[in-house]
């Protein structure tokens, strides 16, 4: 298991200096540390595609500019226009940053980095990797993702081999409506949803479910249904959020 998290904490970028380098050259003679690192590359992939991608405003554009040579001499004439972004890009092409404004770049990617990457360890850590009272240790094998435009919520699925359990795990998702529950299903290639229960929206659900049901082509919802769930076996509400397995 202590490989397992090294694998997640190299994967985040996490695992940094001596400690990734020797962790890289374990990876080259042992395919099961291999295995761990492909698992984790796949199942956190998928948190990429949740992304939406946002235009800076034109005031972000002009600031950096302002950074580079050629705008601040620019910047010396009062009559010059103000730079439309075509323009913010051929200049960018040409230009070439002093050291200063390099250095500016890589400190603020750097820091930028480093917050996503806290922020992200810190909910796996926490909320992924905790044992259950019996000992057992849920491994990630999905994430569903929000299937509505610019929505951030998701939930992390995990599975316990040990025990043969499914935890599903809420990120700040709001409570549904008066008269409404959500419902988790799952979808086999070729074959109709079946429902695996009703998920409680703030706080972890467990599932008792064979390993052999997860086969990576298999997808899971989360549909919205009316209080208790489906009356007709079947998702008859908006499908809210979606995902496929990873590799178990």
């Amino acid at each position: 298991m202590h490989n397992d998290i090294l694998a997640a904490e190299y994967v985040l970028g996490t695992l940094r200096g001596p400690a990734r380098r020797r962790f890289e050259a374990l990876m080259q003679q042992d395919s099961v540390l291999l295995s761990h690192v492909h698992r984790w590359q796949e199942t956190l992939s998928v948190l990429d595609a949740a992304d939406t991608p946002i235009q800076p405003p034109l005031r972000v554009w002009r600031a950096i500019q302002s950074r580079l040579p050629q705008r601040q001499e620019a910047t010396r004439d009062s009559n010059s226009p103000s730079p439309s972004r075509d323009s913010f890009t051929k200049s960018t092409m040409s230009a070439r940053p002093s050291w200063k404004a390099r250095t500016f770049q890589y400190r603020w990617q750097f820091a930028s980095f480093a917050l996503a990457v806290a922020l992200v360890t810190i909910t796996v850590s926490s909320r992924l990797f905790v044992p259950d009272n019996t000992g057992s240790m849920y491994v990630p094998v999905a994430v569903l993702a929000a299937t509505q435009a610019g929505q951030p919520q998701q939930m992390v699925v995990s599975f316990d081999s040990n025990n043969q359990k499914l935890i599903v795990t809420p990120f700040d998702l709001e409570a549904p409506e008066t008269g409404h529950s959500l419902e988790l299903w799952l979808i086999a290639k070729g074959q109709k949803p079946e429902s695996l229960g009703l998920l409680k929206p703030q706080a972890s659900t467990m599932i008792s479910l064979n390993r052999t049901r997860l086969a990576p082509e298999v997808t899971l919802a989360v549909s919205l249904e009316p209080a208790g769930g489906s009356p007709t076996g079947q998702p008859t509400g908006t499908v809210l959020y979606a995902g496929r397995i990873g590799k178990t």
